[in-house]
């Protein structure tokens, strides 16, 4: 492999871990430009810009946000690059590893709180049906009326659809638990 299809790869790698550290969070990508600034000996404008652009060029200058850099140890070689940048990886990798954002245990997370709140939300309107039909017995008409008048349509709209939602929701969790 030439030297420039080297470069070509590691700036395709670059470009990877800097998509994947800003898919995790702009604190993540600026750790990882700081270990990069720190690995090449460089004075970067880490800040917390929307988008940035990390590459290295031909004459081992680094193009950051376009505008280049060069070493504070000067770079003479493809190899003092391949170097660095190994070093790079082995800092930056469990980082991207350890910050990664589990999907199937967010997932998991949110199917069993949905469950919880769907069983909170049948406890609720069970307390309200029950507070409606007691106050009605005793004879607080003022109480029922207040409930029916102001209460429930302010409530029902909003929460019958929520409810139904939600409740599909934990079916399908609770039919794909039992599968």
């Amino acid at each position: 492999m030439s030297d420039i299809e080297k470069l070509q790869k590691i700036n395709k790698e670059l470009k990877i871990y800097i998509n994947e550290s800003s898919f995790i969070s702009t604190t993540c990508r600026n750790k990882i430009l700081k270990i990069f600034a720190d690995e090449f000996s460089l004075k970067l404008d880490i800040d917390n810009y929307k988008n940035v652009d990390l590459s290295i060029q031909e004459d081992f200058s680094i193009l950051y946000r376009e505008d280049l850099y060069q070493s504070s140890n000067k770079i003479t070689s493809i190899d003092e690059v391949l170097e660095r940048y190994q070093r790079f990886q082995e800092k930056a990798d469990p980082i991207i590893k350890r910050k990664s954002i589990d999907f199937q245990g967010k997932r998991k997370f949110n199917d069993v709180a949905n469950l919880i709140i769907v069983i909170c939300m049948i406890f609720l309107a069970v307390a309200v049906i029950f507070l409606g039909v007691r106050a009605f017995f005793i004879g607080d008409y003022f109480d029922c009326l207040w409930l029916v008048v102001f209460i429930l349509p302010s409530i029902v709209p909003r929460f019958k659809e929520a409810f139904h939602n939600r409740l599909v929701q934990a079916k399908n969790y609770i039919k794909k638990k039992f599968k």
